[in-house]
């Protein structure tokens, strides 16, 4: 590409009959300055260009900074919800078993009282036996000894009868 100094400095030679030169030379002055505006505009673009292309590329590398952060993000998210919802789930069956041991140990021990409350019915019935049995000893003593007292009242004085005597005996041991 010519740049505005070798349009400055090119030098057209004069042949026959050949271009008026103070016409030629204008052309040429004209020429070089608005093709030198133009020369410089085109390296200003070019600046601008690549203070584009770098902001673009800086964009471009900001771009995909935030693209991977999102999808980390989004990862961070999903991993997040699924530790969540895994969490959630261990939670639940933890309580599901703990509430199926509550409810074993609490049927163990309903069936323990009922065992304990059957044994306790059976002593009181055994008590209630015994202690009848006992109090029955106790009338059938004192019938025996009423009836002692009632004979040995009723017999004479100094008059024995043996067999009553052994009979007396008898009942008071």
């Amino acid at each position: 590409m010519l740049t505005p100094v070798d349009l400055e400095s090119t030098v057209f030679r004069r042949g026959f009959r050949g271009y008026n030169a103070s016409e030629v030379q204008e052309f040429m002055e004209n020429f070089s300055h608005d093709y030198e505006k133009l020369y410089r505009e085109n390296i200003d673009l070019k600046e601008q260009l690549e203070e584009s292309e770098k902001k673009l590329h800086q964009y471009q590398l900001i771009e995909d900074s935030l693209r991977n952060a999102m999808v980390l993000a989004e990862e961070t998210a999903e991993e997040a919800k699924a530790n969540a919802i895994q969490k959630a789930e261990q939670i639940v069956r933890e309580a599901e078993l703990n509430a199926e041991a509550v409810k074993m140990k609490a049927k163990e021990d309903i069936q323990t009282e009922i065992r304990n409350l059957a044994l306790l019915k059976n002593q009181v019935e055994y008590f209630k036996c015994q202690f009848k049995s006992f109090l029955g000893g106790l009338l059938e003593m004192a019938e025996k000894q009423l009836d002692l007292n009632v004979a040995w009242n009723q017999s004479p004085v100094g008059t024995s009868d043996p067999q009553k005597e052994t009979e007396l005996k008898a009942i008071e041991k």
